[in-house]
């Protein structure tokens, strides 16, 4: 199945320290990205979307600026997902840049998705 890259952009009134813990710990993710998050000993973690899990291991991480995770199981193999946090060197704001590449390929579908998951973050972190 061919995959999809999708790459959307989200500012918020909040450093990337109090964003970071939440595209990177389990218990973050969990309060808004999905239903439970786990993490193994080997950095993989099973996001709970409530109809299925999907495992993805902790490929890439950059303290306050960077995370990625590649899903590894299933229909998931070879889809990955990026959280990277940048600041603006003219005002105080944080943008998160999201880039969801998978088979899911209706823009329109992805932007409701994710406009509506980072209205849920910027509601928990007052962004």
């Amino acid at each position: 199945m061919d995959k999809y890259k999708f790459v959307r952009e989200y500012n918020f009134r909040a450093s990337p320290k109090i964003i970071y813990p939440y595209i990177l710990n389990p218990g973050g993710l969990q309060q808004w990205f999905a239903q439970n998050v786990n993490l193994n000993a080997d950095n993989v973690y099973a996001f709970d979307f409530g109809d299925k899990i999907q495992r993805a291991q902790l490929s890439t991480k950059k303290i306050n600026k960077f995370v990625k995770f590649d899903f590894f199981e299933g229909e998931s193999k070879g889809n990955y997902l990026e959280f990277k946090l940048e600041n603006s060197n003219l005002d105080s704001t944080c943008y998160l840049y999201i880039t969801d590449y998978s088979p899911a390929n209706d823009e329109d579908d992805l932007i409701d998705m994710w406009d509506g998951l980072i209205d849920d973050l910027k509601d928990i972190i007052g962004g």
